[in-house]
């Protein structure tokens, strides 16, 4: 009978110690989880910051692109009203300076869109 007592307390105490490492290893990786979990609140606090200034740049941005727009057509409208009056108002130099200045301001339009 002792035999198998002892075996008994040897068993729980194997069992015990299994236990024990299983708990240990469960901590440690609620530990991790926990760690990235912060890690990833931080960040998305970041990225929403940066969100708002993004937003407050393009709202800043918008009504200069609309101006932008706005002297384009102007541009384009009074080309065509020069083109179909038949005259030649400007010289070929202040074609060439209006062409560059439309595509000036088209790109700077693309850049902003």
């Amino acid at each position: 009978m002792p035999d198998q007592h002892a075996e008994a307390e040897l068993v729980s105490g194997k069992d015990i110690r299994s236990l024990e490492t299983s708990l240990e290893t469960l901590w440690e990786k609620a530990r991790r989880v926990s760690e990235v979990l912060v890690q990833m609140k931080e960040t998305n606090g970041d990225l929403r910051k940066r969100v708002e200034d993004l937003e407050a740049i393009e709202q800043r941005l918008m009504p200069e692109l609309a101006d932008k727009v706005r002297e384009v057509e102007r541009l384009r409208q009074e080309a065509i009203r020069a083109q179909s009056n038949g005259s030649n108002i400007l010289t070929k130099d202040e074609k060439e300076a209006l062409k560059a200045r439309i595509k000036d301001l088209i790109t700077k339009i693309s850049s902003h869109l």
